[in-house]
């Protein structure tokens, strides 16, 4: 403990203290008291240290005497203290609940076995206090990383209670304590030193492998056959280890694993499957929790890659098998190389769409079977072989490529064998029932399809007696057709006349054989005449009613004579019933005003006698294919495509007329237009493609008409194009620094015979355009506008232009105008206590009068608050602006003017000023016996004392004065005039000076000179 000797007189004090009062009875225990003798200095405090030191446990009374410097009675302090001992025990717990002593003798051991990687091991530590007093302990661990960790490191143990500190052990890899010692320290009591013994052990469970490698992948496609691998885990342990996958399955890669509990020596297997999605090489972990406290990590690499096998030389890419004859044969080789970065195998597979080629013999791909190439580079030789027997029309076929699923083209085949092809158009012609002596015509085409042209001739006498054929014989071009009248003419009745395979003989191999068929009839009463009225190519149906009032079942087989009437080839007819015969007419031309198609039907019954009804056809004029309405904004081109049908077997030309509805004639800022003409092929389509673009908005009605101009027969649709308003045209970026302009040309085009005035618009204060613009017949015309911002910033804004001939054309502008370089500097140089003033010039393009304020950032330049400026002209008003330098302190001084307006902009000018020692004044003239006021300026921002001094006694002045900032102060010098009667001018000095530190780091003096003139 420290006490304090305490001096309350204004003197020192000597004091001692008495050695003999130090000890207690029987010097059973002593005091220490520092220091033991010593000086109170006056009016102070003196610090006396009380140290005890006891022996024994029991209480102890002093009485320490202190002797002071002329105090009659020494002082006395009283000291009572107790002595007293820790009596602590320790024990240690294990997990089994098993307790050892400890003792603070010696060293003593901790044993917490093999314990598994992240796994804890829990010792605990019992602190129990016997004695009469609370003590504190405190745990010192030696090694600074120590695995083992006690918990709490420090604590108080109350009387007769006991506390536990908790000793955990958890390792993180494999591992041994080596050297690990703690200790527990008893304050004021024992030191019990303690050394952990354990190891830390990974289970023993063995991976099949930890890194598995896929390699280069082909990129999954569905179908594919997926990549699988397949880790073994196996329990090596002598104890069950649970295992658990903690890896999320993702697009490429999934993982068939369920946690489970390997006993020991027993295995389980992961499924791992790999299926790259993209080209890119794939890294993945995955992390297998082992007991719940450690993980093994096995990386799984791979590689997408897409399949590259393509042809090696790239004229190959098209193989040109050329244009054979009958019996001939090609062979071409094409090297097939793979650029892929996995090895492939795959199949060449070519299936032609005409059944001509499918037949191995005429178009063979080699090799037959799998084909397998190595990655990066690995070639082999595809040979095909052309061998065609009989004619085939020129074809294009993709040969394909065929790899687990999935295929891609890799070379075209194209080629022809030419030869002779002749067809009919039809190959049998029914006639129906003729009556006797009487014949009926059929028309029959031959058309020659092949490449070459061929001789033809029918053998006539097969036709002989009932039919004759004209012409019978003759040549027939390639690409060329040759009509033939087919007549039927019977000799005599019969109910089935049919002539079979009657032979055209041609030069080519293929034999052409017609059969014709007919009845001959007496002259039957006609029964009635049906009317069929119907628009061309459109059906109209008509039912012919049969009655058998038999009992048994009629099998009809009606014989329709007429181009235009179709019905079935057979009609059951029950007994004793009425039984309707759907007949269809359906004309495939029109029917010229005053005349008809005309046909027959004829019932043969099987009684032998038969109905016959006279047909009568009109076809009308065909109705629209369909009525289309489109909307297309204007400046905007669109085409509307129309489907064309042949309903022919041969092809047939279409011109093409666009007739206008509404209104009467196109105005000249539309265009609707296509091709003149239209091919399509027999039974086929084609699509005609109408184009429309509008400049104005309006509504456009139209008709297409696609006529044949041999038949006159033709289609139609009306077709409306209403033109909305236009969107945006395009979007214009002009970047520029404030206050510099930025221009761009907008191109307009006039497809008019005429001028067209476009007028602008536009929102921007910026931007400036001309109103209008005018831009000449059949040619472009441009404006240009100017962006001259001056702020900075981003600005959107619109561009219109309008013509009451094209209509409007709307531009989006973003504008963005950066941050302007400062303006020119203004250089200034003064003298310290004088001023500079020069003029700063910008140049104000606001299209106002504008105010701009003006700042200086440095209190030696001086300017006008505001400055006021006229409204800008097209190359801008220039402003001036005074700025006044009046330095305060020696050397350069730098400075930025701000000049700014919400309206105009902001400008900047850098500012530099450079100021010199002060410049002698004078000499100022003072006649004798009077005085003179020499003006002085503190140009100081503070106020500063100054002193005056003069070289010359003849002249006096106050010794100093002390000035405020920025104020001018009369320095009063006095001279006395000459002494010893001379008249002479005397001259001398007025030397003003400042403290250093007023004038920063120079001594700063001016200097005036006096001249003192005494009157004759």
């Amino acid at each position: 403990e420290t006490v304090g000797l305490c001096n309350s007189e204004p003197r020192p004090f000597h004091f001692e203290f008495m050695e003999a009062s130090l000890h207690s009875e029987g010097h059973a225990a002593a005091l220490t008291i520092t220091p033991m003798a010593g000086t109170v200095p006056p009016n102070a405090r003196f610090p006396i240290d009380v140290a005890f030191s006891p022996a024994e446990e029991k209480q102890v009374n002093f009485n320490v005497v202190c002797r002071v410097q002329q105090k009659t009675e020494p002082l006395v302090l009283n000291v009572k203290a107790e002595g007293y001992t820790t009596n602590a025990a320790v024990q240690c717990e294990d997990s089994a609940g098993k307790k050892v002593t400890l003792s603070p003798q010696g060293l003593n051991q901790v044993n917490f076995g093999q314990v598994q990687i992240y796994e804890k091991a829990v010792r605990t530590i019992h602190i129990v206090n016997n004695g009469k007093f609370t003590f504190d302990f405190h745990w010192v661990n030696e090694q600074q990383r120590n695995p083992v960790i006690v918990a709490p490191e420090t604590g108080s143990v109350p009387v007769g209670a006991h506390k536990k500190c908790m000793m955990t052990f958890c390792p993180t890899t494999r591992m041994t304590l080596q050297d690990c010692q703690l200790a527990l320290q008893i304050t004021n009591g024992p030191t019990y030193d303690l050394k952990a013994q354990g190891s830390g052990v990974t289970p023993g469970l063995h991976f099949s492998f930890l890194s598995y490698d896929f390699g280069p992948c082909f990129v999954h496609h569905a179908g594919m056959p997926v990549r699988k691998a397949t880790l073994k885990i196996t329990n090596k342990d002598s104890k069950e280890v649970s295992v658990n996958c903690l890896f999320s399955n993702v697009s490429h890669l999934e993982v068939q694993f369920e946690p489970t509990i390997l006993p020991p020596k027993a295995s389980c297997e992961v499924y791992i499957s790999f299926f790259p999605r993209h080209c890119v090489k794939y890294i993945d972990v995955l992390p297998f929790e082992i007991n719940g406290l450690s993980q093994t990590n096995v990386e799984i690499r791979g590689e997408g890659t897409e399949m590259a096998v393509e042809v090696a030389d790239r004229r190959q890419k098209i193989v040109q098998l050329g244009a054979l004859l009958v019996g001939s044969t090609v062979r071409k080789v094409v090297s097939l190389v793979n650029k892929s970065l996995a090895p492939i195998t795959f199949n060449l597979v070519c299936t032609p769409s005409s059944h001509l080629l499918q037949d191995s013999r005429v178009l063979a791909i080699s090799p037959y079977q799998a084909i397998t190439l190595k990655p990066r580079g690995g070639k082999v030789n595809a040979e095909v072989t052309f061998s065609p027997r009989t004619r085939i029309p020129q074809f294009t076929e993709e040969v394909m490529m065929e790899s687990e699923g999935f295929s891609q083209p890799l070379f075209v085949l194209m080629g022809s064998c030419q030869g002779i092809e002749v067809r009919l158009d039809q190959e049998s012609i029914p006639f129906g029932a003729v009556v006797l002596g009487s014949s009926s015509t059929r028309r029959m085409v031959m058309r020659n399809v092949g490449d070459i042209g061929t001789k033809f001739q029918w053998r006539l006498r097969q036709f002989a007696p009932d039919f004759s054929i004209n012409p019978s014989e003759g040549y027939i071009s390639p690409g060329m057709e040759v009509a033939f009248n087919v007549v039927f003419h019977p000799t005599k009745v019969s109910q089935d006349i049919r002539y079979e395979d009657l032979e055209c003989v041609t030069e080519g191999r293929k034999k052409i054989a017609l059969t014709l068929t007919g009845m001959c009839v007496s002259t039957p009463a006609l029964k009635e005449v049906l009317n069929f009225n119907t628009h061309v190519r459109q059906k109209d149906t008509k039912t012919v009613s049969i009655s058998n009032r038999t009992n048994q079942t009629w099998e009809l087989h009606p014989v329709i004579d007429g181009e235009f009437w179709v019905g079935l080839e057979t009609f059951l007819v029950e007994p004793q019933q009425n039984k309707g015969y759907e007949l269809v007419y359906k004309p495939l031309n029109m029917t010229a005003e005053g005349k008809k198609h005309t046909g027959t039907i004829f019932f043969p019954l099987p009684d032998g006698t038969g109905l016959l009804y006279n047909l009568t056809g009109t076809a009308e004029p065909p109705k629209a294919i369909s009525n289309i309405t489109r909307e297309v904004p204007c400046k905007t081109g669109y085409t509307e495509l129309l489907t064309v049908s042949n309903w022919l077997k041969h092809p047939q030309r279409f011109r093409v007329t666009i007739d206008m509805v509404k209104p009467d004639r196109l105005d000249q800022s539309t265009t609707l237009k296509g091709l003149d003409y239209i091919d399509v092929p027999g039974l086929g389509k084609r699509d005609y493609k109408l184009n429309f673009f509008a400049h104005r908005e309006g509504t456009v009605t139209c008709k297409v008409v696609f006529r044949e101009d041999v038949t006159g027969e033709y289609q139609f649709y009306f077709v409306t194009f209403k033109a909305t308003p236009p969107g945006t045209i395009s979007t214009l970026y002009l970047t520029t620094p404030v206050r510099q302009s930025a221009s761009h040309t907008v191109t307009v085009e006039n497809p008019l015979g005429m001028p067209v005035t476009f007028s602008t618009d536009c929102k921007v204060a910026d931007v400036s355009l001309p109103p209008q613009f005018v831009v000449p017949a059949q040619s472009e015309g441009s404006v240009m506008f100017e962006y001259l911002p001056l702020k900075a910033g981003e600005t959107n804004g619109r561009l219109g232009l309008f013509s009451s001939e094209l209509g409007h054309y709307t531009y989006d502008l973003v504008l963005r105008a950066l941050p302007a370089g400062p303006e020119r500097a203004l250089h200034f140089k003064a003298s310290l206590g004088s001023n500079q003033t020069q003029t700063a010039h910008l140049t104000n393009f606001s299209k106002q009068k504008v105010e701009y304020l003006c700042k200086v950032d440095n209190s030696d330049f001086h300017v006008e608050k505001t400055v006021n400026a006229a409204p800008g002209s097209q190359g801008g008003t220039e402003v001036a602006i005074d700025v006044t330098y009046e330095p305060s302190k020696l050397g350069q001084s730098r400075a930025t003017l701000t000049v700014s307006s919400a309206v105009g902009g902001e400008y900047t000018f850098p500012l530099v000023g450079n100021c010199l020692t002060p410049k002698p004044q004078g000499p100022y003239t003072i006649r004798a016996g009077s005085t003179a006021s020499i003006p002085f300026k503190n140009i100081f921002p503070h106020t500063t004392a100054f002193t005056f001094t003069v070289d010359n006694t003849s002249f006096s002045v106050k010794p100093g004065e002390t000035i405020r900032a920025k104020k001018t102060h009369s320095i009063i010098v006095g001279f006395e005039g000459n002494t010893g009667g001379s008249k002479a001018p005397k001259m001398g000095k007025l030397v003003v000076t400042c403290p250093r530190s007023a004038g920063g780091e120079h001594n700063v003096t001016w200097t005036f000179y006096l001249k003192g003139v005494t009157p004759s």
